[in-house]
């Protein structure tokens, strides 16, 4: 039974292929453009983790994972982190990110 659907679908695709080419109408693609745009490059306040102490690479870091202290960025080694932070007080956070340079 399988095989009779897959040759139906198959046959189906090839139909619709060549009625789209009969069909007379030609796509131009645009032409490509080429822009140099240079992302600007997310600064955090820290180079290791804060909670785990493993390194950041600021070039992979979601969103999720970044947390704004004091007017800084504090990135996140994974998603078990940032719960984490949220429950240290501004203390510990300071003395945290210190370590975590």
């Amino acid at each position: 039974m399988k095989t009779k659907q897959v040759l139906v679908l198959t046959a189906l695709v090839l139909v619709a292929g060549s009625l789209a080419m009969l069909g007379g109408c030609k796509k131009e693609e645009p032409a490509a453009v080429s822009v140099n745009v240079e992302m600007p490059k997310v600064q955090f306040a820290n180079t290791k983790c804060p909670i785990m102490g493993n390194p950041i690479d600021p070039a992979t870091v979601p969103a999720n994972l970044v947390k704004n202290f004091k007017g800084q960025k504090v990135a996140f080694c994974c998603a078990a982190c940032p719960p984490k932070w949220d429950k240290l007080s501004d203390a510990e956070k300071i003395a945290k990110l210190a370590d975590s340079k």
